[in-house]
């Protein structure tokens, strides 16, 4: 996921009709790469341009890799991984404890324990095509349950010496927030924070004087025309996007089709009928989080996440019974799209 952060700036400062005041706001876009895929990041700030504002987002970037990269041998996590004694970080702790709470909330479906499963499937660190078969898969299920591990005086604690964590499913989303956060925090209150697709916004795009827009791909686009499924506007809010469209392997004996989001309940990581799955909510931590569990399942499963949880609203895209596209858009969702 992440070797390291290789940052190129864009700044843009363009003059805009402001029709509430006099005064002409700044537009400023960062963009770089980062955590293994893209970063965008606009706003607009009524003061005089903060420079130091990149290499403070740096510093951001620079902190999730030490402490939550399994793609760094020296950071935190890879040292728990591989059972060294080391002091737990305050993000590393609070990242633990809000996957703890979201663990319970999607019924162990969520669950960042899978780090040996994810390897053995091929997904890990380190890409391996092992033999995949049913005893070897319950042998490595035993390594799997966030109830298995815990932190003590600031150290992880584990059941079994062989389970392995990996938080890369909301650690996009969870940087989505921190740098949300850091942009409020200087007063900046129109922008967008984009990590591949994890997105959080506040305000509007000054350009078009409306809600921030944002367009959610279309995970078969050989049977749409359309690249795009749909698009939303999003207000005040984040959105997380997680799919098996892109990230998956075949099988170079048997054929099959192995994807990267794995049912934790039962090991399994073969394609389901549910190809991409969109969560809104307050928070990008909670979208990414939910999102995950939610492809991890199954459609009935997904959609009683969505409605046993009012701080959630979801689309998910999947194919039916006669092999058709279809979506189920839950009712808060369908007031963002336009």
């Amino acid at each position: 996921m992440i070797l390291e952060v290789r940052i190129k700036k864009l700044f843009l400062f363009l003059i805009i009709l402001n029709f509430s005041c006099d005064t002409e706001p700044n537009y400023t876009v960062l963009k770089g790469s980062t955590f293994g895929t893209y970063y965008q990041i606009k706003f607009f700030e009524y003061d005089e341009k903060n420079p130091i504002i990149d290499k403070e987002i740096d510093s951001i970037f620079d902190h999730f890799n030490s402490s939550l990269s399994t793609y760094i041998s020296s950071s935190i996590i890879s040292k728990v991984n591989r059972n060294e004694e080391v002091l737990l970080d305050d993000l590393f702790i609070d990242v633990f404890k809000k996957s703890k709470i979201i663990h319970e909330k999607t019924n162990g479906y969520f669950d960042p324990s899978i780090g040996t499963l994810l390897e053995y499937a091929g997904f890990g660190p380190k890409k391996t095509e092992n033999i995949i078969s049913q005893d070897s898969l319950n042998i490595i299920l035993s390594t799997v349950g966030f109830d298995k591990v815990d932190i003590i005086d600031r150290q992880v604690k584990k059941l079994n010496y062989k389970s392995k964590l990996d938080f890369n499913a909301i650690a996009k989303g969870y940087a989505v927030d921190v740098i949300s956060e850091f942009l409020n925090s200087k007063s900046i209150n129109d922008y967008m924070v984009d990590i591949g697709g994890e997105i959080r916004s506040s305000g509007k795009n000054h350009f078009k004087d409306m809600f921030w827009s944002i367009a959610i791909d279309n995970p078969l686009p050989d049977r749409v025309d359309d690249k795009f499924y749909t698009r939303i506007r999003l207000q005040n809010a984040a959105i997380a996007t997680s799919g098996n469209y892109r990230n998956f392997r075949i099988d170079s004996v048997t054929g099959k089709k192995y994807v990267h989001i794995i049912n934790p309940i039962n090991g399994q990581f073969e394609q389901t009928n549910i190809f991409s799955v969109s969560v809104l909510s307050r928070s990008c931590f909670i979208s990414d989080a939910y999102a995950t569990a939610m492809m991890a399942g199954s459609l009935d499963n997904a959609q009683k996440l969505t409605q046993e949880n009012d701080e959630i609203e979801s689309l998910i895209i999947y194919l039916d019974n006669n092999d058709e596209l279809k979506s189920f858009i839950s009712e808060g969702f369908q007031e963002f799209i336009f």
